[in-house]
């Protein structure tokens, strides 16, 4: 008898439905089905589920490496004990590059330079999405209301913990290209999967998580009993939510100090900023990607909302507190201003 590592396993099956324009492919930019961003995706949301279990980096990754494997040489490579295949229906599955419109948003600073309202399009998918003649113009992607199938195999001792990955997956994930601006949004289910009432789930203090020594997600954040997450109300399309997340993204983003020279409260959300660049967070060429999330999902009423997640964790580049405030200070303006933001509640919270 030939035992592999996929002994002992259990497999789940799923539908994963493309709530919005997904720019998800390959080198060639081209929009294609493919399961390697899909299971990086339960490895980040692996972290979320279990990262307060572990007080220092060390035994999170060898935990990890254990579970989805790595690639490093010598007696250290592990091979992965998850498997997921993917695959789709014609007649479920569409591409296009058609170019797609979700209104325009007036940008104070844009008008300083006597322009005025941006593409909301344009402004949440830079990069997939450029200026064209007469409007803007998309990279192909996968259309919204695609539907494919997910055949996921893993530990069978790991069922409990699987099973609260893929309802942070299904309440929070997104895939491809500007994902973490709504792009690439998209819904579970199955048989033996149940949609997250969000306010079953766990997560920890921001003023905790802010201060842990990893600099990536490790648990869902929460601050004075409630979630750090902001939806909208039920909406009949994807078109309606993004244009009120790009909406209340910019109005948030505008509303933190900036200006020409130096550290800013503002890069705290993400670097770097258009016109702003800092020379200790690498200038031109530093990258840190937004703690902010925006996503279009299903409820567990199955309706189509839009939520805004502040995903904490320590800060990887150097903060100025002296100048700037403390990071935990700047965090709850930020939190203010979602929480003053008419098209958005936020939710109550399990620690």
């Amino acid at each position: 008898m030939i035992i592999t590592r996929y002994h002992n396993t259990t497999e789940e099956k799923l539908t994963i439905e493309f709530l919005s324009p997904t720019f998800l492919g390959g080198a060639d930019q081209h929009a294609e089905l493919r399961s390697a961003p899909l299971k990086n995706l339960l490895r980040q949301w692996w972290r979320v589920a279990v990262g307060n279990q572990y007080t220092n980096s060390e035994d999170f990754l060898e935990a990890e490496n254990e579970l989805f494997g790595t690639s490093l040489s010598g007696k250290d490579a592990q091979a992965s004990l998850i498997r997921l295949a993917l695959f789709a229906n014609a007649h479920e599955f569409e591409i296009s590059s058609q170019p797609f419109d979700f209104g325009t948003t007036y940008h104070p600073e844009v008008a300083q330079k006597g322009k005025g309202n941006i593409s909301n399009a344009l402004y949440l998918g830079f990069g997939p999405i450029v200026n064209a003649p007469g409007g803007t113009k998309p990279k192909s992607y996968i259309m919204p209301g695609s539907r494919a199938t997910i055949i996921l195999t893993f530990p069978y001792d790991k069922q409990e913990l699987f099973h609260l990955i893929l309802q942070l997956i299904d309440a929070f994930g997104t895939v491809g290209s500007r994902g973490r601006n709504g792009y690439g949004s998209f819904a579970l289910s199955g048989k033996t999967f149940s949609r997250a009432n969000l306010g079953t789930l766990p997560s920890q203090p921001l003023s905790e998580l802010i201060n842990r020594e990893q600099q990536y997600p490790s648990s869902l954040g929460s601050a004075t009993g409630r979630l750090l997450c902001w939806e909208t109300s039920p909406q009949k399309d994807w078109k309606g939510i993004m244009e009120t997340l790009a909406g209340a993204y910019l109005k948030t983003r505008t509303s933190v100090n900036i200006a020409q020279q130096g550290l800013q409260q503002r890069h705290i959300i993400g670097y770097p900023v258009t016109n702003h660049p800092v020379t200790d967070w690498g200038g031109s060429n530093g990258r840190m990607p937004s703690q902010l999330r925006l996503m279009v999902k299903r409820n567990h009423e199955d309706k189509l909302v839009g939520r805004i997640l502040h995903l904490p964790h320590k800060l990887p580049k150097r903060w100025d507190s002296a100048k700037l405030g403390s990071e935990l200070a700047v965090w709850q303006k930020i939190h203010g201003l979602l929480d003053a933001h008419k098209g958005l509640y936020r939710h109550e919270g399990k620690q």
